[in-house]
């Protein structure tokens, strides 16, 4: 063999070495699989390797950062892929969630490579108010508190601001647990000279700081019925009801009512206080065809739908076909005006 030849053939095993070498390093993480059974094709990389199409991803793999993860709601199944733009697609009905730089930091003493149970022990809590919100809210009940009722011009934006701020659970709590607060809003329902609008924007934010808030109107019901303040809220309700003349009250009035009265107690105190009567006389004065007049019988239907007929009061063979259908929302206050006349005597 000529000596270039054989220096070749020396060389050829140091070349296949290093060849061999250079193919060896790779992270480990990568090429570690996940076996449950004893069949290798049910194998999977413990570190999800993604494509440019959606693929399963395994309770138990870990997800890389940066990509495009959905829970596919016709199997349940969360899948992942490359996070890049994909020609007509849609992700309406994926339930799509991008994750950025996901991480999971592991609480003291837990295995920090096992997630797989995390958010089941961890729910997702609410974000936090901001501290503007505390802010506007301390500022507003202040403002409430050292205004008298004739103070139009510091209580309509004073009271816009807490109603707006009370639609948050916390915020209406915070409303309700306030005795002083909860006093000063019933004494604005309450006088017949007050500005319409100082008493409409009362209601409104009394209202909507106790709807579908149990603990908040557990709360403001709390501050009532006692030796100082033998009446509550609903009274003054009553009262605006039977002799304000004006929808915009009214409406605002009814919405009020419609909050406190999923209290059953305060329910059955509307009732007893003739609330079939007043219902029907609120529904009649909404007859005449002004936008604020359709409202208020809107609102009187749905007070009696929402708190009267699924409680098995009313006739449950007839059913409105819309909102405003007269005859069904007055045979129905008939028909429960005609049982309350056969219990009493």
């Amino acid at each position: 063999m000529p000596p270039c030849g054989k220096l070749l053939a020396s060389l050829i095993p140091v070349i296949s070495l290093f060849g061999v070498r250079a193919a060896l390093p790779s992270p480990k993480a990568s090429t570690d699989l996940l076996c449950h059974t004893n069949h290798a094709s049910d194998c999977y990389p413990r570190i999800f390797q993604p494509t440019e199409h959606f693929r399963t991803v395994h309770d138990d793999q870990d997800l890389p950062p940066g990509l495009h993860v959905r829970v596919n709601l016709a199997t349940g199944v969360k899948e992942a892929r490359l996070n890049i733009p994909q020609l007509n697609e849609d992700d309406t009905s994926s339930g799509l969630t991008i994750i950025d730089d996901f991480h999971l930091e592991p609480e003291p003493g837990e295995d920090s490579t096992d997630h797989g149970d995390y958010l089941s022990q961890h729910p997702i809590r609410p974000p936090p108010d901001t501290v503007s919100e505390g802010s506007s809210f301390s500022a507003a009940v202040s403002e409430i508190k050292q205004h008298g009722p004739q103070d139009t011009d510091e209580l309509l934006p004073a009271l816009t601001e807490l109603e707006d701020l009370s639609h948050s659970y916390r915020w209406g709590l915070s409303l309700a647990n306030d005795e002083p607060l909860v006093h000063k809003l019933f004494q604005f329902l309450l006088p017949p000279t007050l500005s319409l609008e100082v008493r409409s924007l009362a209601a409104l934010a009394f209202g909507t700081a106790i709807r579908n808030n149990p603990a908040a109107l557990d709360a403001a019901l709390s501050h009532f019925y006692k030796d100082e303040w033998p009446e509550g809220p609903l009274e003054a309700v009553v009262m605006a009801l039977v002799h304000e003349q004006a929808p915009v009250l009214l409406n605002r009035m009814m919405f009020l009512l419609s909050s406190m009265c999923q209290n059953k107690d305060q329910l059955q105190r509307f009732l007893e206080a003739g609330g079939i009567d007043i219902l029907m006389a609120v529904y009649d004065a909404g007859s005449a065809g002004s936008e604020d007049q359709r409202k208020l019988r809107k609102k009187v239907t749905h007070f009696l739908v929402d708190n009267l007929m699924e409680s098995g009061q009313g006739d449950e063979n007839t059913s409105p076909e819309s909102d405003l259908d007269t005859d069904w929302t007055m045979v129905q206050l008939h028909h429960l005006k005609g049982r309350q006349s056969t219990v009493t005597s």
